[in-house]
């Protein structure tokens, strides 16, 4: 086999560029988590070792220049991770446990190592770890949000994944019916035309999933359009004409609704309903809300800064978040809350079918 060409040293290699942004990010990621455990593992060292007042200024200096480490660190590792494993579900947990420790670090400490409550160096230490704590869970929030606010953007535009419907091979739009938004099986597109004309359903301006039994399942509707045998307009429009097979229960007739694709195209259009419904529904709760539920975020947040506040025997000082903090965190808990609304119309819609 003849080597292939040499490529030219100073030709523009676009595959390499495009893996420099990603190299980045890599080295990013991992220089950020080693700066923050080491960070985070200097501090506490330092803090146990704490003892000698001659020493707590030269402690306090270092403890100093750790904090800049470990802020590095958490910046690091949240743009890293964040451009590295964008769209992975476990990049948001993650980051948010590791903030949730690091912000919880104050209170954790005392049950697990002793130091001397009292001594600056000690208390500059905890200073430390509770401002790295608060970026990373600031950073880890935004991420969070703008995470969710995405998926939500990419569900309203294109709708459920494709393999939560079951359309069936071979099966086509008919070019002669409109796609009638909420409209009835015999308005969307996979309504046969030539069954349509003789479809008992149709004529009555019934839906074949509520009478359970359509076009697309029952055996009869099909023969009767194929035959072309006369049936009275009578019992076309009253509905008499529609055929009834008594040897299949009713839970076998909706398990085949849910797999047809005339009704998972009904179903569609339920979540293109659902959609603008649950954000202006989340929108007015924040409008009518965003004062109580900001008052309800502040005590909680209050009681949790008491009780590190009291396990660290007074150490740490009260986090002041501000209102802007707090509306910000009101925000982020409707949009977590609107996020799994979502998922349960989809599961409602998709997987139980109803």
């Amino acid at each position: 086999m003849k080597p292939g060409p040499k490529k030219d040293p100073t030709e523009f290699q676009p595959d390499v560029l495009g893996e420099i942004p990603m190299a980045i990010a890599r080295y990013a990621f991992w220089g950020g988590v080693i700066a923050l455990v080491f960070g985070m593992g200097a501090i506490v060292f330092l803090m146990s070792g704490a003892n000698d007042p001659s020493r707590t200024q030269a402690l306090i200096g270092s403890i100093g220049f750790l904090q800049k480490i470990l802020i590095a660190g958490v910046v690091g590792t949240v743009m890293g991770s964040a451009w590295l494993f964008w769209e992975e579900e476990i990049m948001v947990g993650v980051n948010l446990m590791g903030a949730c420790i690091l912000f919880f670090s104050s209170a954790i400490l005392p049950y697990v190592i002793q130091v001397n409550q009292e001594n600056a160096a000690v208390k500059a230490g905890y200073e430390a770890l509770g401002i790295g704590g608060q970026i990373y869970l600031g950073f880890a929030l935004v991420i969070l949000v703008v995470d969710i606010a995405l998926r939500i953007r990419q569900r309203a535009i294109q709708g459920a994944k494709k393999d939560s419907l079951k359309y069936g091979k071979g099966v086509t739009e008919e070019s002669d019916r409109k796609n009638v938004f909420m409209g009835k099986c015999w308005q969307l597109p996979y309504c046969r035309k030539f069954v349509r004309e003789k479809c008992p359903i149709y004529h009555s301006q019934r839906t074949c999933w509520r009478e359970l039994v359509g076009c697309m399942c029952e055996e009869a509707v099909i023969r009767v359009a194929m035959e072309g045998k006369p049936v009275s307009k009578e019992a076309l429009m009253s509905g008499a004409a529609i055929p009834r097979n008594n040897k299949i229960p009713d839970s076998a007739k909706r398990e085949r609704c849910r797999n047809c694709v005339i009704y998972n195209e009904h179903q569609k259009h339920k979540y293109r309903l659902a959609m603008p419904t649950i954000l202006i529904g989340y929108a007015l709760l924040y409008l009518l809300l965003r004062v109580p539920l900001a008052d309800a975020i502040n005590r909680m947040l209050n009681a949790g800064n008491r009780a590190i506040v009291n396990g660290t025997g007074g150490m740490v000082k009260n986090v002041n978040t501000g209102d802007a903090f707090t509306q910000f965190l009101v925000a982020a808990v409707l949009v977590v809350a609107m996020a799994y609304t979502i998922k349960m119309v989809e599961y409602a819609l998709f997987k139980l079918k109803i």
